[in-house]
């Protein structure tokens, strides 16, 4: 078990973009768009995780997590995302929810449209069934645009 998420984190430090169905997608300041299941419904079955994360190290100090929390029926991860450039750029933040003993249960990700200079909030969401205490790592932040 220990080897498969190191494999896991280890993949999420590839900066390769993988498509990541059925996830949550936020845009800028807009409402969350909820996950679809591996079967096509809400809140369906847990999704398999992506084989690659893209992550840019160089973006990290760009989005920053603000809470970890339970939501009626799974998990939700939400922070801001700044951006110090004179264009606009789009985030990509994955979310891996992990019980306190780093099993990852799910994921969901983030896509977060930023207009040059200003900072706003983002929210990754995903309906599973989820533990007590829950934690919500980043494993990937990435520019899409």
């Amino acid at each position: 078990m220990l080897v498969m998420l190191a494999a896991v984190l280890a993949a999420g430090c590839s900066s390769n973009v993988d498509t990541m169905p059925n996830a949550a997608v936020v845009s800028e300041r807009s409402p969350v768009v909820e996950p679809t299941g591996a079967g096509g419904e809400a809140g369906g079955e847990a999704n398999e995780l992506p084989a690659k994360v893209a992550n840019e190290p160089n973006v990290r100090k760009n989005v920053v997590q603000t809470k970890c929390e339970a939501i009626p029926g799974g998990w939700s991860a939400e922070g801001t995302a700044k951006n110090p450039g004179k264009k606009a750029v789009t985030y990509k933040v994955v979310v891996y929810f992990t019980t306190t003993k780093a099993t990852t249960l799910d994921y969901a990700q983030a896509l977060v449209k930023v207009p040059p200079g200003e900072t706003v909030t983002w929210n990754a969401k995903k309906h599973f069934p989820a533990k007590r205490e829950m934690l919500c790592p980043m494993p990937g932040i990435s520019v899409v645009s």
